[in-house]
């Protein structure tokens, strides 16, 4: 047990009187570490909230915004395309097969989400069928896909004439 300077034992009272003390003072200190805390919390949520508004930011810079998603989905898809090619020359690799399977599940969305409502909006602002277009496109692509094996045959060379070539001035 503590003793005082002088030697004797502290009483129950100036233990109490301690302890109440302390108690009071851990008491403020977690309440200053509480309103710091909280403050800090109001601070960073409005800070958030304010860049995960993107629809106000769009609305004030679609061009940026636009052109940033642009460059983003570009990067983005010749890492991957290029990180596949490399990948489809080991057999069996399992980037190879993760990236197949990102493309195809892609397409299925953009088949059944995006591109009917892109084709609504281009139905009604330029009044064509966007839809129709790439079907004709996918059409072409597969009858025109195939490399012609023809070999070249040289043309007979023309007669010249036998005047002289005239001199440049």
């Amino acid at each position: 047990m503590a003793t005082k300077a002088d030697g004797r034992a502290p009483s129950q009272k100036e233990l109490q009187r301690k302890i109440g003390r302390t108690r009071d003072s851990l008491r403020t200190t977690v309440e200053a570490i509480q309103d710091k805390a909280d403050q800090q919390y109001r601070t960073v949520k409005e800070t958030v909230s304010d860049v995960l508004d993107y629809r106000d930011e769009f609305q004030k810079e679609p061009v940026v915004w636009s052109l940033g998603a642009l460059s983003a989905g570009f990067a983005l898809g010749y890492t991957v395309g290029y990180s596949h090619k490399v990948a489809k020359t080991s057999k069996d690799s399992q980037f190879a097969k993760f990236t197949d399977n990102v493309v195809e599940e892609l397409s299925h969305v953009g088949q059944r989400l995006v591109l009917p409502e892109l084709n609504a909006k281009i139905r009604q602002l330029f009044g064509y069928d966007f839809t129709g277009l790439l079907d004709q496109v996918r059409g072409k692509e597969k009858t025109t896909g195939r490399k012609r094996l023809t070999t070249r045959t040289r043309r007979p060379k023309s007669r010249r004439s036998t005047k002289a070539p005239r001199k440049r001035r």
